[in-house]
C-alpha cells in the first residue's frame, strides 16, 4: 500500500523527501554509488520546493531507503547524519503524519479557520471534520491525549512515571514472541520539569531487514510529530536513551513475522537529553600543517566501531584530513561490515510449524513470502552463502566504499 500512496503523493505534488533543500542537514548522498539514469531523483530541489514550513521527515513514505538505485544492490546511496535513523528511512507501510500535513497544509490549509477544536501533543483538526483530530502516529483519543489503540494484541497504555523504573514489553515476550500485523504505544510523562530515561534489557530480537519492518520506535525528541527511531533486527541497543522533554512515546510494530520482541524499562529523571549515540571523537597531537602543494592527504584515522553485529546491515567509517589549502578527493568513507550471517531466529520451530508455511518459506497471512527462517540471516539484498552474507552479483568485493 506505501509503493501505491508513494505514486499517489507524486500526483498531488510531493517530491522525494532527500530532494528537500534542506536534505542534507538529515542525510548524505553518495552519488558515486547511483545509477546515472536516477541521480535526478536524489538532487536538492531549492528553487522548486515548497517545504510548507513541515520538518524533515526520516520516516516519510516519500524518502528513499539506503540503496535506492545502488549500482550494485549493494552500496548505500543514502547515508543518515544521524547513525540511529538508517533503518528508518525507505519505508512503504503507510503515508508518515507529516506527509498527510503537507497534503492537508497545501490543499486544506483554511477548512477549519473558524473551528476551535484544541488538539494536543501536536495533532490538528481534521479539514473534512473539523471537530476531530488527526494524531501523530502513536498517539490517540478524541484530542491526542493518549495512546493509539492497539491492534491485534492486548498492549500499550499510559504511563505516569517517578523515579521508579517501570518495564514494558512487546506482545507474548519473551515466548512465544509477537505476531505478523500487531501494533501497540504507550505514552510515558515524566513530572513537569524532568525527562523520560529509556533503557532496553533481557532479550532482543525482530525480522532483519535494511529497512525495518518489523521493529520498536522511540520518538522521544521535542517533536511528537516526526517520526523517530526505528529498531530492529538482533542488536539490542546499548546505550540508555533520556527524551528532550517530559513526554515520549514507544511504538511497536510488526507486518511480516514472529520474533522475541523487545523489552524496556523507564523512568523519570533528571539528566539531560541524550536522543543520540555519542559519535567518537578521535583526537591527535599531531600540529596542523597547511602545505601550498594541492591534495595532499593525511593518513586515514581510526575505522569507527560497526552499527550491526552481523547481517550486512552495518556501516562502519573513517575520515582523513587535508594537509594542504585544497583537496580532492574523498574525506570520509563509509563501508559495510560484519558480513557474518545473523544467527537461526530463536522461533523458527514455532514458524515452521505454523499455518503459514508456504513452499518452504515463512509467509504471512497476507501471502507475502519472506526468507526462510531455518538458516542463519542476512539483510537484503544479501544473500546467505556459506555463512557470510553476500551480493547475489559476482566479483563483489568483501567492502565497498562510500565517500563525501
Amino acid at each position: 500500500m506505501g509503493v501505491i500512496e508513494h505514486e499517489i503523493g507524486h500526483a498531488l505534488g510531493l517530491w522525494h523527501e532527500q530532494s528537500r533543500p534542506d536534505a542534507l542537514g538529515y542525510v548524505t548522498i553518495e552519488r558515486d554509488f547511483i545509477l546515472p539514469s536516477y541521480i535526478s531523483d536524489f538532487l536538492q530541489r531549492d528553487d522548486e520546493i515548497d517545504t510548507l514550513g513541515i520538518p524533515y521527515d526520516l520516516g516519510s513514505v516519500m524518502h528513499y531507503g539506503s540503496t535506492a538505485f545502488s549500482v550494485d544492490q549493494k552500496s548505500k546511496t543514502v547515508v543518515t547524519r544521524d547513525s540511529l535513523f538508517q533503518q528508518t528511512i525507505g519505508q512503504r507501510e503507510k503515508l508518515s503524519f507529516y506527509d498527510v500535513a503537507t497534503i492537508n497544509t497545501a490543499y486544506c490549509k483554511d477548512e477549519c479557520k473558524a473551528e476551535k477544536t484544541k488538539c494536543e501533543n501536536g495533532g490538528y483538526m481534521r479539514p473534512s471534520k473539523c471537530a476531530e483530530c488527526l494524531c501523530p502516529d502513536g498517539l490517540g483519543g478524541d484530542k491526542c491525549e493518549k495512546n493509539e489503540d492497539s491492534k491485534n494484541a492486548e498492549c500499550g497504555g499510559i504511563l505516569e512515571l517517578s523515579d521508579d523504573w517501570k518495564t514494558i514489553e512487546s506482545p507474548n515476550y519473551p515466548d512465544p514472541g509477537y505476531e505478523a500485523d500487531q501494533k501497540c504505544s504507550w505514552l510515558m510523562k515524566a513530572p513537569k520539569g524532568k525527562r523520560v530515561e529509556i533503557e532496553f534489557i533481557e532479550d532482543f530480537s525482530f525480522l532483519c531487514t535494511s529497512t525495518c519492518v518489523d521493529f520498536v520506535e522511540l520518538k522521544i525528541s521535542d517533536d511528537l510529530r516526526n517520526t523517530g527511531f526505528r529498531f530492529c533486527c538482533y542488536d539490542k541497543p546499548e546505550i540508555s536513551f533520556v527524551s528532550q522533554i517530559e513526554t515520549a512515546i514507544v511504538i511497536f510494530r510488526s507486518q511480516l513475522s514472529t520474533d522475541i520482541g523487545f523489552k524496556i524499562q523507564v523512568r523519570s529523571t533528571d539528566s539531560e537529553p541524550r536522543t543520540t549515540i555519542a559519535p567518537t571523537i578521535i583526537t591527535t597531537t599531531m600540529a596542523p600543517v597547511t602545505v601550498d602543494t594541492p591534495n595532499v592527504w593525511a593518513d586515514w584515522g581510526e575505522w569507527s566501531m560497526c552499527s550491526r553485529t552481523c547481517g550486512g546491515c552495518g556501516i562502519r567509517s573513517r575520515v582523513r584530513s587535508c594537509r594542504s589549502k585544497k583537496c580532492e578527493g574523498r574525506r570520509q568513507e563509509f563501508g559495510t561490515c560484519n558480513l557474518k550471517a545473523c544467527p537461526v531466529d530463536k522461533h523458527c520451530a514455532k514458524l515452521l510449524s505454523n499455518n503459514r508455511l508456504c513452499n518452504g518459506k515463512v509467509c504471512t497471512k497476507n501471502d507475502i513470502a519472506i526468507s526462510s527462517c531455518d538458516a542463519p540471516q542476512c539483510c537484503p539484498p544479501f544473500v546467505n552463502v556459506d555463512g557470510m552474507c553476500q551480493s547475489d552479483q559476482e566479483n563483489q568485493h568483501d567492502e565497498l566504499w562510500l565517500s563525501i
